[in-house]
């Protein structure tokens, strides 16, 4: 199957190991290839979930601004080209439908950040789960795997997207040496993914054939790019003026809110308990302490009532957040005149009314 969906390079000098899916992938490949001290790079907003598993480690994480097509590849030759040549390890990237972003990546910008990855002898851990939730018109851009022709990428793919999330089962495709060291791993930390996954899995993809499963996935995609334009529907009608957003491909949109520093204060306090369910843009930050004016909105489980009622929300707390914020500035217009006034020497006399009151 990875042979016919990314024709990659010298197939025959890979290998392929199935996995607890695509999170499980990402996490044997930093134990088995990333040592205390080395540098990992990420693109600036990224995956929450890749990013607190490098937390606990002594592993040096540099974040590299993306733009409308992704990550860039001139910053990150020259991140690159500050650090030390002997600890630099591994770029983790999301080049379809991003997470949290939905930016899939340009043909263009893909060659461009392999050329780099080349000339600094970087490995590529490329997490594709939303490979088959693309939009576009034509085929997808070629994956990482398909232009690796130096053996430097580690592909990640999930059959929770695509086929269904309860399976729990993944795959990394990459050079032999680098997959037996990663399989020699996976047996000592679970031995094996779930056996009673792996054989309702290869029952189906025997049944359904390679263009049974493409058809599938392909009824897959319309369904998620039917929930994407019903939730940009939702945001055309109650975010217009609040925020700025692309659509994307994957399952997530990616807001701006318009005038507001941070969200993680009215998303985890005003929505939350307005049943509201949001990521603030700071979760998906390497330092998660920094403001972050964005919000990611998952449509996975969207419903046109659902999108509509949750927007309304959204709309209204960012509008109640809003108004608090020019009151404060407000009052803290007010009180710096005071203060000026005061330092400036001048008083007021108190008003004499006919009875001798003052106010």
């Amino acid at each position: 199957m990875a042979t016919k969906l990314f024709n990659p390079p010298h197939m025959d000098e890979r290998g392929l190991i199935v996995t607890g899916g695509a999170a499980h992938s990402a996490n044997l490949i930093l134990q088995t290839f990333v040592e205390s001290g080395d540098y990992v790079f990420v693109q600036e907003s990224t995956y929450p979930t890749i990013l607190d598993t490098l937390r606990p480690t002594d592993v040096k994480v540099v974040s590299v601004p993306n733009d409308s097509e992704g990550l860039r590849a001139d910053l990150l030759a020259e991140a690159l080209s500050k650090t030390p040549a002997a600890r630099r390890k591994l770029l983790y990237v999301i080049p379809n439908g991003d997470n949290p972003t939905g930016i899939t990546m340009s043909e263009k910008r893909r060659r461009e950040i392999y050329d780099v990855v080349c000339k600094y002898d970087l490995l590529i851990a490329e997490d594709d789960p939303y490979y088959f939730i693309y939009f576009g018109a034509e085929q997808a851009p070629p994956t990482f795997l398909s232009l690796d022709t130096e053996g430097r990428v580690l592909r990640i793919d999930s059959f929770s997207k695509s086929v269904g999330p309860g399976l729990r089962l993944g795959y990394i495709t990459a050079d032999k040496p680098f997959t037996d060291k990663i399989q020699a791993l996976q047996a000592i930390m679970i031995g094996s993914p779930c056996c009673v996954s792996q054989a309702i899995l290869s029952e189906l993809l025997r049944h359904w054939g390679y263009e049974g499963f493409m058809k599938f996935t392909s009824k897959g995609t319309e369904t998620y790019r039917k929930k994407r334009d019903m939730v940009l529907q939702a945001a055309d009608k109650h975010l217009t003026g609040l925020c700025e957003w692309k659509a994307g491909d994957g399952m997530f949109l990616w807001l701006k809110v318009l005038g507001l520093e941070d969200t993680k204060h009215i998303i985890e306090l005003e929505c939350e308990k307005r049943d509201l369910i949001l990521l603030p843009g700071s979760a998906c930050l390497w330092d998660s302490a920094q403001p972050s004016p964005y919000i990611r909105a998952c449509y996975s489980l969207a419903t046109p009532d659902k999108a509509d009622r949750g927007f309304k929300i959204l709309a209204d707390v960012i509008k109640e957040e809003l108004k608090k914020n020019k009151s404060k500035n407000k009052s803290g217009d007010a009180v710096a005149s005071g203060h000026k006034e005061a330092a400036s020497g001048f008083t007021h006399e108190p008003k004499k009314h006919t009875n001798g009151a003052a106010t």
